[in-house]
């Protein structure tokens, strides 16, 4: 008698796609994107990501009333972590000029979501 285990297996169309394809990844987005989409391949350049664009003429500022008062909220616990990314985040997008220092006695609220990885 033959000792050959058998189990009832189906494949998906995604799982034989990831079969076939799932080895050949690109660094090059002209290879990954198709080619009715080149047009919007700078979309993806990470030099003109790295700089904010122009001023518009919607551009505004946010004026308070006079009345306004900062209502006080508890600060968020951090985890050293958490500290570290956040420093990392605001220097990075301070020195792209995505984000000014704080002019508002009201603070823009943030949180963390946890990558797949672990990573923040």
């Amino acid at each position: 008698m033959d000792n050959e285990d058998k189990i009832n297996v189906k494949t998906n169309t995604s799982q034989l796609l990831a079969q076939k394809y799932g080895d050949k990844k690109s660094d090059n987005p002209r290879q990954i994107m198709p080619t009715e989409y080149h047009q919007y391949l700078n979309v993806f350049s990470e030099k003109k990501a790295s700089r904010f664009p122009p001023d518009r003429k919607w551009n505004h500022k946010i004026e308070l009333l006079p009345t306004f008062e900062a209502k006080p909220f508890p600060n968020y616990k951090l985890t050293p972590k958490e500290l570290e990314e956040l420093d990392k985040f605001l220097d990075e997008n301070l020195s792209k000029g995505y984000i000014r220092p704080l002019k508002s006695p009201m603070a823009s609220p943030f949180f963390f979501v946890s990558k797949k990885d672990g990573k923040l």
